[in-house]
């Protein structure tokens, strides 16, 4: 490209800038509205893997149930109740298991500083913090084997139960009493996003470990048990063995689905991943589209560039100018107005993005805008962004480009 094309270019240019301006303003909006709902769409997806995260990663939880099935001579019907010693048994036979824990609870009175709530409590052991993201704030800590070894009387607490009774003091130390018995607080739950629960978020929750819960609710039975798996991919294989070794102990057949349930976290979070994921290419398509009418308002303005000026090329034609300075002078054109309007595109996008990023999360209303107000930039986007752009600008520009280029100079120099 000799350097005088980019002079012409620029004095051609400045000709008919208030014909690029719309289109200009076309790609600006285009390049606007894809990276926005890109960002958006990214933003949701790696929302709901935090938020999923803060129930608890490669989960799966274990309930009792009902038989529906006759089997071995007994009747449908029977419940089936899980017991302590569950965990054990189901930990020495199933190698695909890393971390077990039993889970019995009840809404229970908790009080301490002159308060008095209702809560739910919970009784556990160490593994389960690990298995539900029982995080402690600074100063603090989750139940260790040794609390339940020792047989203490310590309480882990969320962060709204310690607000609750003790304001904005340090409840650590500090003693609460639970259905008239007196506990110790050794750690408070740090703020969290959390969208999957029971029994209500983990803020409002008390954990005491599982001996000493057993002294204030004295049933045998507990609620639930908490396995994780050593790889997600073992969960389907974790949950046939589980419910064939259950069927064996307390006799019920395997195949009977309602003798025992599951909650597999596992699958649930493919789910939603598929189903962000999903949202995610809708977004991206949207914006592609948009940023499509832009790249046509381009290529419609190159036609008429090229015809506006016929005359123009037969005369280089005539005098000897080659097809490709033709296609260059043209191809440039395109390729400034793209660059003009799709960079104040990305900027205001960028700026937009972080703006609303500046937004504090409510933890303790979370909802749908926890999910609006994280937008997020990633290579993805751009790797996307940049291969749309670069396949618009160039078939935009091209074929006004190829048919200027193609004109015949005698016929060119008629055109009136």
């Amino acid at each position: 490209m000799n350097l005088t094309l980019p002079r012409f270019f620029w004095s051609e240019y400045r000709k008919r800038r208030k014909k690029a301006a719309l289109i200009t303003f076309a790609l600006f909006w285009g390049t606007l509205s894809i990276l926005l709902l890109m960002a958006f769409g990214q933003g949701m997806t790696t929302q709901f893997q935090v938020a999923f995260s803060g129930f608890g990663q490669t989960l799966i939880m274990v309930y009792g149930g009902q038989t529906s099935l006759p089997f071995e001579g007994l009747p449908k019907g029977r419940p089936i109740s899980l017991y302590p010693e569950d965990v054990d048994y189901l930990k020495d036979r199933v190698p695909e298991i890393l971390r077990i824990a039993p889970e019995s609870y009840n809404f229970l009175q908790v009080s301490a500083n002159g308060k008095e709530i209702n809560r739910t409590v919970h009784g556990t052991t160490a593994e389960f913090g690990l298995m539900r993201t029982q995080v402690p704030q600074m100063g603090g800590r989750f139940l260790n084997a040794d609390d339940a070894a020792e047989g203490r009387k310590v309480a882990f607490i969320g962060w709204k139960v310690a607000a609750d009774l003790f304001g904005s003091a340090d409840p650590v130390g500090k003693p609460i009493v639970i259905d008239r018995i007196p506990f110790t607080v050794i750690g408070v739950l740090q703020k969290k996003i959390q969208d999957s629960m029971y029994n209500g978020p983990d803020a409002e929750q008390v954990h005491l470990p599982f001996h000493a819960y057993q002294q204030i609710d004295n049933r045998r039975r507990i609620n639930q048990i908490h396995i994780q798996p050593r790889e997600a991919s073992q969960s389907k294989i974790i949950e046939a063995r589980v419910r064939t070794l259950l069927g064996r102990k307390y006799r019920f057949d395997p195949e009977d689905r309602y003798a025992t349930s599951f909650w597999n976290t596992i699958e649930d979070a493919k789910q939603g991943q598929a189903i962000f994921k999903g949202i995610e290419i809708f977004l991206g398509i949207i914006g592609a589209l948009t940023l499509l009418i832009g790249a046509v308002g381009v290529t419609n303005l190159m036609y008429a560039v090229a015809k506006e000026r016929t005359k123009e090329i037969g005369i280089k034609l005539a005098i000897g100018a080659r097809r490709r300075d033709i296609i260059q002078q043209f191809f440039l054109e395109t390729v400034f107005v793209f660059a003009k309007g799709t960079f104040w595109g990305f900027i205001t996008a960028f700026n937009v993005v972080h703006l609303i990023r500046l937004a504090p999360i409510n933890y303790d209303s979370f909802g749908i805008d926890a999910y609006l107000l994280r937008p997020e930039f990633s290579l993805q986007i751009f790797v996307a962004y940049t291969a749309i752009l670069g396949v618009l600008c160039f078939l935009s520009g091209i074929f006004p480009a190829l048919r200027a280029s193609r004109a015949n100079p005698i016929e060119s120099l008629r055109y009136e």
